[in-house]
């Protein structure tokens, strides 16, 4: 079976013309909110047929549905997408596949990710290691590579973040 991944929430709709109201933390949003993809919400694939940002969120149409009693069947839902169709490259991943991954500053096993977070200008991971846990930004400074065949990430200076 296809593997999903979940890219979001339908939290409302918007406007009496069917638009569903999508909030998103996926860290590659802009590779599934596109015209043409098809997403899955409550096991139904629908097809982007329009879509726009306001105020942090996004406001989708599908399937060309332009009326509002047809959508509010997929308020609360999750919306899922093909993890093959964005066209991950050999060393990129999804903030997801990170947690649970062993996390290693030269030799020294420094803990294990419980949870990723997504702000407006970067990635942390929350390392868990001896009962304390620490945020890792996920950028070249810290981190040198992610390994998906071993779920192991490989840091720079890591451990200095450890408290």
């Amino acid at each position: 079976m296809e593997e999903l991944v979940i890219v979001g929430k339908v939290i409302n709709f918007f406007g009496i013309k069917g638009e569903l109201k999508v909030k998103s933390d996926f860290d590659k949003k802009e590779r599934v909110f596109k015209i043409g993809n098809y997403i899955l919400i409550n096991n139904e694939s629908l097809k982007i047929t329009s879509v726009r940002i306001h105020k942090n969120n996004y406001l989708i149409r599908v399937n060309d549905i332009n009326d509002i009693n047809l959508i509010t069947k997929y308020i609360g839902y999750n919306v899922y997408f093909k993890k093959s169709e964005l066209d991950l490259q050999e060393d990129e991943y999804i903030l997801e596949e990170l947690i649970g991954a062993t996390v290693m500053d030269n030799n020294d096993n420094i803990g294990y990710v419980i949870e990723t977070y997504t702000s407006s200008n970067m990635n942390y991971i929350k390392v868990k290691y001896n009962n304390k846990t620490y945020l890792i930004p996920l950028i070249d400074q810290y981190i040198k590579e992610f390994n998906r065949d071993t779920k192991t990430i490989y840091t720079n200076n890591g451990k200095s973040l450890c408290l």
